[in-house]
């Protein structure tokens, strides 16, 4: 398996800043999307007790009205 002809253009040091460059690239890209899974999960858990919260308070409510349509029977 050989270099690429642009590689091979490139001066030893040059290309192996350009490596280094990308690999840290590569670690940034990384370390951002574990950020963003992280930040994903905090807003759905957030998400997810808002929906609770407001379930909760509409069964109350709704129980609230079947008593008393139950009571004006």
């Amino acid at each position: 398996m050989g270099m690429p002809l642009a590689a091979a253009a490139v001066p030893g040091a040059e290309r192996d800043e350009t490596i280094a460059e990308a690999r840290r690239l590569i670690m940034d890209l990384r370390d951002a999307a574990q950020d963003g899974r992280e930040l994903a999960r905090r807003y759905a858990d957030v998400l997810q007790k808002v929906v609770d919260e407001y379930c909760v308070e509409f069964e109350k409510r709704a129980e609230a009205a079947l008593v008393r349509l139950e009571a004006a029977r």
